[in-house]
């Protein structure tokens, strides 16, 4: 019994070099390695994650409310003698 062989007789440098993608911005390698500790974070520690998660979201609903409320509630002052218009905001607690 004897085996066939390939007739393919080309070596390495026979094939036409490929051409490669340049790597990834320093930008991306990290928001990749972020996204990927995160990944393994939450995957650990699912209810520290839960309540880590929970905080943010409401710190950044109350610092919505927050600007809101100065926003809404802000007043236009003019100054005397100078060609400006200032805008003061006033808190809900003024």
């Amino acid at each position: 019994m004897s085996r066939r062989h390939s007739h393919d007789t080309r070596t390495d440098s026979d094939y036409q070099p490929t051409r490669h993608r340049p790597a990834p911005s320093f930008t991306v390698q990290a928001i990749m390695l972020a996204l990927t500790v995160g990944v393994v974070v939450v995957a650990s520690y699912p209810v520290l994650s839960l309540v880590a998660m929970t905080a943010a979201v409401g710190l950044v609903a109350l610092g919505r409310v927050v600007t809101r409320r100065a926003e809404r509630d802000s007043v236009n002052v003019h100054v005397p003698g100078l060609p400006v218009q200032v805008t003061v905001a006033s808190t809900a607690r003024d």
